[in-house]
């Protein structure tokens, strides 16, 4: 055999030559023998160190991108639960092309629309509730704050949050009803708003024959019968200046409309008159200003906005930005209860109106009576109405200081403080801070300092309303 044969040759080599062989032999019977306990349990400890580190790199990762996820989320709602409110409190006070007497620097007259009490926020559509002083003050005061549920709301505002504001925007829609595009259908039934710019219909000499409960009407009123059926009509100037009337009734061919209460004094050709924008449900036959074609008509916008204790199901623990907007529910033009949530994570609210209480030239704004101006020539500076600024600090609207119904009707700027707050908690964590919301502190609420925060902060000049007040 071959192996026998190496072993003859070996006996019969020199003794090194063996030597040599038998040192190779040897070696590669090492080789064939594998690892020892001692090599396989230091490859074992080296394995699981380095499996522990990717298992720690892992979770400490995941953790990671789970806290920069919830940041990303408080910041993301936090910016558009601002954006939101900051761009419907820019249409606050817009009524298309309408401007109350109040703000109007032209009326030579003391203005007959100065809102005579704070509207209720919540009180449902009807042609009685809503008369003529009422609809007054929701044309002039265009937002209204509070810090709890208003009287009449507290079926609209509910599981309010703790320690946060409730706030009322009112204006008219920005687009004409069924305009197309984004604009709603015109809908039978919902409450529009339209204004005339016809001169017959907004600023007109009444004409002679008027009698106690009739007013004849300029020669270029509508020849519609029934035309200003349900209008409200007031005498801003001359004779029976500041009365004002509901029309029961109209003639197209003699143009006089019948009111429905006697006149205190019977209007006569000294007269002017104007017709109240319409509010309703029907009686939209307001025209533009070549006297022909149908004004526009466009819906009523009443939104409540509140920070809600939950999110989509009582008791969740998701603080939540809501709104309630009026229209029809049911049958019924109102508020509606069940609400609409909008941004989660909106923990803290506060509002603060800024208040034109005083003209340029100092003086205390004063609707009892006619604009006065320090020079009649020039008339850039109105003694007795507002500049659009606000004057002194900003003030917060609460059960124990209600806003009066001067400060509201003189709102020029709005500012907004929003705390938002990760909708998951955050684990060993702790939120001990006192944040500062205007004139006001904010706490953490009990039993949620786990969750991470952030103070936004923005302001609003109500352009709309500030706009009409500025002179050259």
């Amino acid at each position: 055999m071959r192996t026998h044969g190496i072993s003859l040759c070996m006996a019969r080599s020199t003794p090194a030559i063996r030597h040599a062989a038998l040192a190779q032999r040897a070696t590669g019977l090492r080789h064939e023998a594998g690892l020892s306990l001692v090599e396989l349990m230091i490859s074992v400890a080296i394995s699981l160190t380095i499996l522990v580190a990717l298992v720690t790199v892992f979770v400490n990762t995941s953790r990671n991108n789970a806290e920069l996820a919830r940041t990303n989320s408080q910041i993301e709602n936090g910016r558009f639960a601002m954006q939101l409110l900051q761009g419907e409190l820019a249409h606050a006070g817009f009524w298309g092309t309408h401007m109350p007497q109040f703000d109007d620097l032209t009326l030579r007259t003391i203005p007959g629309d100065v809102p005579a009490s704070v509207p209720d926020p919540c009180l449902a559509y009807n042609a009685t509730n809503w008369n003529s002083s009422y609809k007054s003050a929701l044309l002039g005061i265009a937002i209204q704050a509070y810090d709890a549920a208003p009287a009449g709301c507290t079926a609209v505002v509910t599981n309010q949050q703790a320690n946060t504001d409730v706030l009322l925007v009112r204006h008219a829609e920005t687009c004409v009803a069924g305009s197309g595009g984004n604009c709603a259908a015109d809908t039978p039934g919902a409450l529009y708003f339209q204004t005339s710019q016809c001169a017959a219909e907004l600023v007109a000499s009444a004409r002679t024959g008027s009698t106690s409960s009739t007013l004849n009407m300029a020669a270029s009123a509508s020849a519609v019968d029934d035309a200003y059926a349900g209008a409200t009509v007031r005498i801003v100037s001359g004779t029976g200046a500041g009365q004002s009337r509901a029309i029961a009734s109209y003639s197209g061919a003699s143009k006089e409309a019948t009111v429905d209460a006697a006149w205190t004094t019977t209007p006569d050709a000294t007269s002017v008159y104007s017709l109240e924008p319409v509010i309703g449900t029907a009686g939209f036959n307001l025209r533009k200003r070549d006297c022909a074609t149908a004004a526009d008509k466009r819906k009523f916008i009443s939104t409540i906005y509140y920070v809600r204790n939950f999110a989509s199901t009582a008791g969740d623990g998701i603080p939540t930005l809501v709104q309630s907007r009026f229209d029809l529910q049911g049958g019924t033009l109102a508020h509606p209860t069940t609400v609409t949530p909008l941004v989660e994570g909106i923990e803290g609210f506060r509002v603060e109106l800024g208040i034109d209480n005083l003209s340029d030239t100092g003086g205390a704004v004063n609707f009892t009576q006619a604009v006065t101006w320090a020079s009649a020539t020039s008339l850039t500076s109105p003694t007795n109405r507002g500049d659009g600024i606000a004057d002194g600090a900003f003030v917060r609207c609460t059960t124990a200081a209600p806003c009066t119904v001067a400060q509201l009707t003189n709102v020029v700027g709005i500012k907004l403080y929003l705390v938002a707050r990760s909708r998951e908690a955050t684990p060993g964590y702790a939120d001990t801070k006192t944040y500062t919301l205007g004139s006001t502190s904010w706490t953490v609420p009990t039993g949620s300092s786990s969750f991470k925060r952030h103070v936004y902060s923005g302001s609003v000049r109500m352009t709309n309303i500030s706009g009409r007040r500025e002179t050259p």
